[in-house]
């Protein structure tokens, strides 16, 4: 495999992750709050306002997270197609930071599971690939 289609395949793959758990913080953010009302703060049973307000930010950060999967997947389109440098730092950039947001909750949580796993190794493939890409004459 060329250095071009790692990028492509590595960088896709990581947008396409970032999608699906931006849709699933959405759509259940009740798994975060849990997993971190049972692991970093427990809270009393009358605070309801800390949790609704704990779900609302990891809710936000689904949606932050759906919203930048979405722009690196339409930026990854648009430099196979044009080729320009800035859409290249822009998809390493967008998708490098994007996925800091997942993995630093993962460490702070202190369950690192299968998919958390996952989470590292694309991390790494991204970081390896953009090095590659930027080594490609």
């Amino acid at each position: 495999m060329n250095r071009n289609r790692l990028f492509f395949f590595t960088f896709g793959t990581a947008n396409i992750g970032l999608i699906l758990y931006g849709l699933l913080t959405l759509i259940a953010p009740n798994t975060l709050v849990d997993s971190f009302s049972s692991h970093v703060y427990r809270f009393p049973a009358n605070a309801t306002l800390a949790v609704e307000y704990l779900t609302a930010l990891f809710r936000l950060l689904g949606f932050l997270n759906l919203i930048l999967g979405i722009t690196g997947v339409l930026l990854l389109w648009r430099y196979k197609i044009d080729n320009q440098p800035w859409q290249l730092y822009s998809i390493i950039v967008i998708s490098s930071l994007a996925y800091l947001g997942p993995i630093v909750f993962d460490n702070m949580v202190g369950t690192i599971g299968f998919f958390e796993m996952i989470e590292h190794v694309i991390f790494a493939a991204m970081i390896l690939s953009a090095i590659m890409k930027g080594l490609d004459p």
